[in-house]
């Protein structure tokens, strides 16, 4: 007897119900979002794609990608992962969030399968952007990896062209415990005959990824150390740059001296697709599709200042190379004192971010998120070799921003940094406390 159909009416079950898939863990392998996706009639074979793998970078590359194709009068598809504050966000049409309607029809009508398969949260949503994508008939969908790329549940496109922005130690439980396994692993998503364009990575990657390019009969382009453009100068709100040889400046609204490399990389993949695809992409629309990223990509979260007196910086880095970028990106900034609140997931190489974090002139702040994986503050805190002065525990974020609320002065610097969730969690107790706020002060 088949299972019955379950019918979600509403949204907050749906998404609920798709979280609580959660529990089935990550499932590296290409089963079940096959099945998922043979059921839906294959929609992620009915309009070109593009492909992004990365230890870091591959976010902010597919954002930029995205935005300069809107720009360029393309009806553009965006999946990244993980959200911040709302699930949608993975989700994006020129900007625009799936429709909460679009959600709740097509877990229904996957319903039976996810009951029969079993198959995590991320395979589900990967089913569910496919078949949107084909559903709102987009001209490209620029898609992110969530995990790796051989099989990570994107690798089942055949895209027209693939990225590889970064490769570092990262998910070694899944990826491997060496760069060399990790790089096998990113090159995954080089398909035969479809061009890859790769990123500022290790010497001996960069041989790994040129062998599997020739196997595979792929022309493999290297970008490396945002060649091609040039900062001028930095604010709170990003950068201004140029590009080499010209004298025109151009405004990247994220901080970050890094992110000149992300935007050299876009520029040679979308070249490469340009060329692939007959698509003229002027200098206007890209420069353009810079400007923009926020609102037709919904970037958030790269050293985003959310608030003032105190100032507060949220960014997402979440592993030892982002975490490396942490004492350029203050630059950016004027303060006082600074104050770092982390938290990070157990199955992340936190020591080594600890001990990096450890060398910046700051007092730290150890918590906890309500994510399964976070690690708690006393396991971060034993790892603190050095600096232990600098480090105190709070049990919860909540805790962690009281604390902070009523220490730093308002020229002073808030940074959360450590991990996706923190950010997200940070977000919604912020606005918790801001409520407060002016219920108190409309009484008084």
């Amino acid at each position: 007897m088949s299972l019955p159909l379950k019918k979600f009416k509403d949204y907050n079950k749906c998404i609920s119900y798709l979280f609580n898939l959660e529990r089935a863990g990550i499932k590296y392998d290409l089963n079940n979002i096959t099945s998922l996706l043979n059921y839906l009639g294959n929609p992620q074979d009915k309009y070109p794609t593009i492909h992004i793998a990365g230890t870091n970078g591959k976010g902010s590359v597919s954002s930029i990608i995205n935005s300069v194709l809107t720009e360029s009068g393309c009806k553009c598809g965006l999946y990244t992962s993980p959200h911040i504050t709302d699930f949608r966000e993975r989700i994006l049409i020129n900007g625009k969030f799936i429709s909460k309607d679009f959600i709740i029809n097509t877990v229904n009508k996957l319903y039976r399968e996810i009951q029969k398969t079993g198959p995590s949260f991320f395979e589900v949503t990967t089913a569910i952007a496919f078949d949107y994508f084909r559903y709102m008939n987009v001209d490209v969908a620029v898609i992110e990896t969530g995990l790796g790329g051989r099989l990570d549940s994107t690798n089942i496109i055949n895209p027209v062209l693939s990225v590889i922005t970064a490769i570092s130690i990262d998910h070694t439980e899944m990826l491997g415990k060496t760069v060399e396994k990790i790089t096998m692993e990113k090159g995954g998503i080089i398909k035969n005959n479809i061009p890859v364009v790769v990123g500022h990575i290790p010497l001996k990657s960069g041989k790994i990824l040129k062998a599997i390019a020739d196997t595979k009969n792929s022309e493999i382009t290297f970008i490396r150390n945002g060649k091609g453009f040039r900062i001028l100068n930095r604010n709170e709100k990003g950068f201004f740059f140029t590009e080499e040889g010209f004298k025109k400046r151009y405004f990247f609204p994220a901080p970050g001296d890094y992110q000149l490399k992300n935007i050299s990389v876009s520029a040679k993949a979308l070249s490469v697709f340009g060329k692939s695809c007959n698509l003229k992409i002027s200098k206007n629309a890209f420069f353009k599709g810079l400007q923009n990223i926020k609102n037709n990509s919904g970037l958030k979260g790269r050293f985003e200042k959310i608030s003032e007196s105190p100032k507060i910086v949220s960014d997402i880095s979440h592993n030892h190379q982002g975490i490396l970028n942490i004492q350029s990106n203050l630059k950016y900034f004027t303060y006082d004192k600074l104050y770092i609140i982390f938290s990070m997931m157990k199955d992340k190489h936190y020591k080594e971010c600890i001990r990096e974090i450890g060398k910046l002139d700051a007092e730290i702040i150890l918590t906890k998120t309500q994510y399964s994986r976070a690690a708690t503050p006393e396991e971060l805190y034993s790892t603190v070799m050095r600096y232990k002065k600098k480090f105190r525990i709070k049990k919860n974020v909540f805790e962690s921003l009281e604390y902070v609320n009523g220490q730093a002065e308002k020229k002073d610097l808030v940074l959360i940094t450590g991990s996706f969730f923190l950010v997200s969690e940070a977000l919604e107790q912020l606005k918790k406390i801001d409520k407060t706020k002016k219920h108190i002060n409309n009484k008084s």
